[in-house]
């Protein structure tokens, strides 16, 4: 009877060892990958200064469009269950590379130079839905809403042969922004996990000042008023650290019968 009773005892104590427990607890993320922005059209958003124009406000006066940036955030979130909620905190920065007219045609040919950089930060306020086994790949989706202050830096001159032209923009302005999110996570210890994550972001309404300086004959100075909007798509490598303690082991087993007399 010893064998069949000690082969009993060790199995129930392989399944009590320790089971991840996400649930009902703290967590902390970094985040970090690649983001591509969506051309940013620029638009008319009210009156000139010293600038002549026939253009209706609401025109598309120019575009923009970037290169492949960077996104890099951090967050604090909590852990219901199938369900988490979180604050998070991110940048994401690209470099302007292509600036055309509302044709579509190129500003940048006969030697003009052009240089800038687009940029965003955001807190958000997340909800998230988890689906699978916390022991193993789980996949989540969601969405957050929050705020975010958009930045615009360009610079661009070109020698028109009498005279020259230079065009600038740096300026900045906050507001609404929202967010969907999706991907999944693995533990890589019972505190531990890494994860991939897609994000779509967006900020409308970016109000900023276009400044235009014309020289040949004279000087001519003046400004307008232009919108625009943000959206974006971030792949992201994710690291977190879970506050969740062990699961309770199971109960141990009945004692065995006493041997028959």
């Amino acid at each position: 009877m010893r064998r069949p009773i000690l082969a009993a005892v060790l199995a129930s104590t392989a399944l009590a060892t320790p089971a991840l427990a996400r649930d009902d607890s703290w967590y902390i993320e970094i985040d970090g990958g690649v983001v591509l922005v969506e051309d940013m059209p620029m638009v008319l958003a009210g009156e000139p200064t010293e600038l002549r124009t026939d253009l209706p406000i609401g025109t598309e006066v120019f575009r923009f469009g970037t290169k492949t940036g960077y996104d890099l955030g951090g967050i604090v979130g909590r852990d219901f269950g199938s369900f988490r909620l979180e604050v998070e905190g991110s940048y994401r920065r690209a470099g302007l590379n292509k600036f055309s007219d509302s044709d579509g045609q190129t500003m940048l040919a006969n030697g003009a130079t052009f240089s800038g950089r687009a940029s965003t930060m955001s807190v958000m306020l997340n909800a998230l839905a988890d689906v699978g086994s916390d022991d193993s790949f789980q996949a989540f989706v969601g969405g957050g809403l929050g705020y975010s202050r958009a930045r615009l830096k360009m610079n661009y001159f070109q020698d028109l042969g009498y005279g020259d032209v230079t065009i600038d923009i740096d300026d900045g302005d906050g507001g609404l922004a929202w967010q969907l999110l999706a991907g999944m996570r693995y533990p890589l210890s019972r505190n531990v996990d890494i994860g991939l994550k897609y994000r779509y972001f967006a900020q409308n309404n970016i109000d900023v000042v276009f400044n235009e300086t014309l020289t040949g004959e004279g000087e001519i100075s003046g400004s307008a008023p232009m919108r625009t909007n943000w959206r974006s798509h971030s792949a992201l490598l994710t690291l977190g650290y879970n506050f969740g303690q062990a699961a309770p082991p199971p109960p141990p087993p009945p004692p065995p019968p006493p041997p028959p007399p």
